[in-house]
């Protein structure tokens, strides 16, 4: 049995750790595939759940949001693909903080 079906990967701490890119797609065929390691910072900061769920809700694509269109829920997907949005990564020691409190 492989170690991904043993364990699957529940939310974006999870992601980081295993080096998973998280790729959001809207419905207008909009694309972005976020580093694990910034996306949950940026929920880390924001006191957001970083359950994938809860992320999936939080997902705004910009070219519908500005178009005014109806807002819809991402699909999201982990792949190993390199990013393509940029965001503030977290510093080392906040990393290495929490990665020492999730043991």
């Amino acid at each position: 049995m492989s170690r991904e079906l043993a364990n699957p990967i529940g939310d974006l701490f999870d992601a980081a750790v295993r080096h998973r890119t998280i790729k959001a797609s809207c419905q207008c065929g909009n694309v972005g595939i976020f580093d694990p390691h910034a996306l949950w910072f940026l929920f880390e900061r924001k006191g957001w759940s970083d359950k994938l769920p809860a992320v999936r809700k939080r997902m705004r694509c910009l070219q519908c949001y500005y178009a005014k269109r109806k807002r819809s829920l991402a699909m999201l997907e982990l792949t190993s693909e390199d990013h393509t949005r940029q965001l503030p990564m977290p510093d080392i020691i906040e990393w290495k903080r929490q990665l020492r409190r999730r043991r």
